[in-house]
């Protein structure tokens, strides 16, 4: 069964804050839906303060023991009125010893029916009579057209985009680049990390990690600050070369660990999407999370998957098979 509370804060986040610390529950654990972003305003004037709805599961409550068969009859015992002995009816006999068996009232046509001679059986009107043989089918049923059963489901694979190799000197080029670009980067943060070089596994990705004591500010709030990072000398590297090469940052297996919680996170809304018959609305993600909820359950039996709403606000939904696509949460329209 789910229930759901709506509080208020000061921003989004805030809201969602003071809700999971009321409920005692872990972010994973419920779905968020914006009811107003709110507004800061100016000098204090025109601010409103932000609304979510937070919806959350709790067990069903344990259902009552059916009642034994000595319960039972008792309870009907107790219902079941004491029957009532009618009365004796005293009839009143007529004495026929006077009448004339040649009344005519005694023979009158409508009033007397004479009864069949023994062994004969009443004529049956005409209408009664049906005809002998199989039932006729009728017109509706002839003419309908038998529906063919439904093909199952197969999931097609996604295609991916083909490896395009890079040349060695534009890697070396993007490479050098990249470690001075976030090097320089975390000096003006105040950080002391250092940044290294991973094995190239595909012939078109440069992997880095950041490798240092406290990498908490580098990870930022599920990420947002990596990914940042990530953007900004993805960019800086299209500078150097025309080639495209992508990159990957990650620090403390980040990257892993946060793959694996989507994948318990896309089963677990999947379940309820399939338990409750209705669309399950994820957390805004960047295309590449998305892109994992995408992929855990495209063999998933029972829902379908899609992403709705426009960066940095797209986000994806989980909803049974058959049911109506389109749906897009409040805090989007």
């Amino acid at each position: 069964m789910q229930k759901s509370i709506e509080t208020t804060g000061v921003s989004r986040d805030a809201a969602i804050e003071k809700a999971l610390m009321q409920l005692g529950l872990e972010r994973d654990d419920v779905s968020v839906e914006v009811l107003e972003n709110g507004k800061k305003g100016f000098l204090g004037f025109g601010a409103a303060p932000a609304r979510v709805r937070v919806t959350y599961e709790v067990p069903d409550a344990p259902a009552a023991a059916p009642a034994s068969r000595a319960e039972r009859q008792e309870t009907r015992a107790e219902r079941k009125p004491e029957a009532v002995q009618p009365a004796a009816r005293i009839e009143a006999r007529p004495d026929l010893s006077n009448v004339d068996p040649a009344d005519p009232r005694l023979t009158t046509p409508h009033l007397v029916k004479a009864a069949p001679p023994k062994g004969e059986q009443p004529e049956k009107p005409a209408h009664a009579e049906r005809p002998s043989g199989p039932r006729p089918r009728r017109s509706f049923d002839r003419d309908r057209p038998r529906r063919e059963p439904r093909p199952p489901r197969v999931s097609q694979p996604r295609e991916e985009k083909p490896v395009i190799p890079v040349s060695p000197e534009a890697m070396e080029k993007v490479t050098v680049e990249a470690v001075r670009f976030i090097s320089g980067l975390l000096e003006q943060m105040g950080i002391k990390a250092e940044v290294k070089v991973c094995d190239q596994l595909i012939a078109d990705q440069l992997r880095l990690e950041i490798v240092g004591e406290d990498m908490g500010p580098v990870i930022g709030r599920r990420g947002d600050t990596l990914d940042a990072i990530q953007y900004l000398t993805s960019l800086v590297m299209s500078r150097v070369t025309e080639e495209h090469v992508r990159l990957s940052i990650d620090t403390e297996n980040y990257r892993v660990k946060r793959a694996e919680s989507l994948e318990r996170l896309a089963r677990k809304m999947a379940g309820k999407a399939v338990q409750y018959r209705k669309p399950m609305v994820l957390e805004p993600m960047n295309p590449y999370e998305r892109r994992i909820i995408h992929s855990t359950l495209q063999d998933y039996a029972g829902v379908t998957t899609y992403s709705t709403g426009s960066e940095p606000g797209r986000r994806v939904v989980i909803a049974p098979e058959g049911a109506r696509r389109g749906y897009r949460p409040r805090g989007n329209r």
